[in-house]
């Protein structure tokens, strides 16, 4: 056995839950090739480099995820953390730019008390009339890259939109998105009125997210809030 080999044996175990199946799975801390892996992404600056460095880093650290792909983005963010928490440290301190004062903050976050929130208002099944009910699925880093999105504009929601309606439900059918073109569902999605897209905009909206709010204090000594939403607010 080799002196890696040895290294690798001996790491410690830990478990933690998928937000949206509740489905225990175990993983090992990532390791400094892992960690490097991160750094050379997050050195490059895209947030597409540092999601799919995460996405390389899961599918090693937890052997029961074999496609990192296909999470809903919100199970790999949380993950991740839970996984950094376990690896580095439970505590991270990401500079802030404070919006108001302008001035560079350190927080202090403690990533093992991060949870996936989720809106009680929020639904996957859409009902866009009387008659038609659309099922969603949710967004994939798969998603963001077959969609091309980086930013969150009108135009990104009807891309996001094309990519996770899952089904569509009539009172005579239910047609699976998958057993359809791509043509077929964008012509879907350009028929609805203004109301009926509103929906699907709701449904990205109150989706389940890694969301905190976190207080601190400028130079002036006033205490402020920042709500940090998303794998990157979170970050050294």
């Amino acid at each position: 056995m080799s002196l890696s080999e040895v290294l690798e044996k001996s790491l410690p175990k830990y478990t933690e839950t998928i937000p949206s199946t509740g489905k225990k799975i175990s993983f090992r801390p990532f390791l400094v090739k892992e960690e490097k892996t991160l750094l050379m992404a997050q050195e490059v600056g895209d947030e597409t480099s540092v999601l799919l460095a995460i996405k390389d880093i899961v599918e090693s650290c937890f052997p029961d995820i074999k496609n990192a792909l296909t999470l809903p983005l919100f199970d790999l963010e949380y993950l991740f953390l839970k996984l950094r928490s376990k690896s580095v440290g439970e505590y991270a301190s990401p500079i802030l730019i404070c919006p108001e004062t302008k001035e560079k903050v350190k927080l202090v976050i403690n990533l093992d008390k991060l949870i996936v929130k989720t809106d009680k208002t929020h639904t996957k099944k859409l009902k866009i009339s009387e008659d038609i009910v659309v099922g969603m699925k949710y967004p994939s880093l798969s998603t963001l890259l077959e969609a091309k999105i980086d930013t969150q504009s009108v135009m990104d929601f009807y891309e996001m939109a094309i990519e996770c309606i899952d089904y569509v439900e009539t009172r005579e059918q239910k047609v699976e998105a998958s057993k359809i073109t791509k043509e077929e569902i964008k012509s879907f999605v350009d028929s609805m009125t203004k109301q009926q897209f509103d929906k699907i905009i709701d449904f990205f909206a109150t989706m389940p997210k890694i969301e905190e709010e976190i207080e601190y204090k400028t130079s002036d000594g006033s205490v402020r809030k920042i709500l940090l939403k998303g794998i990157k607010d979170f970050f050294e």
